[in-house]
């Protein structure tokens, strides 16, 4: 049988996931092609997922490691 994560495994995971996405998001705006747009939009829709899954769950995301605003940085200009 697998073990559970612990919050701090999940907290990892998120950050990781977190750093990738805005690197693409990086990626996007220095070079906005359709792969670049599409891997941006990609971990956005990961993070809110696991997001609003914890806040489902009932816990806080800033304690899994989600700034205030995370969403901002995914925000192109």
């Amino acid at each position: 049988m697998s073990k559970k994560l612990s919050a701090a495994e999940m907290k990892y995971i998120i950050y990781r996931v977190l750093k990738n996405g805005y690197e693409s998001t990086n990626d996007e705006k220095n070079k906005p092609t359709d792969i670049n747009k599409g891997r941006s939009l990609a971990y956005w829709e990961v993070l809110d997922t696991i997001y609003n899954r914890l806040e489902i769950c009932e816990q806080n995301p800033n304690d899994f490691g989600y700034p205030d605003n995370w969403e901002k940085l995914f925000w192109v200009k």
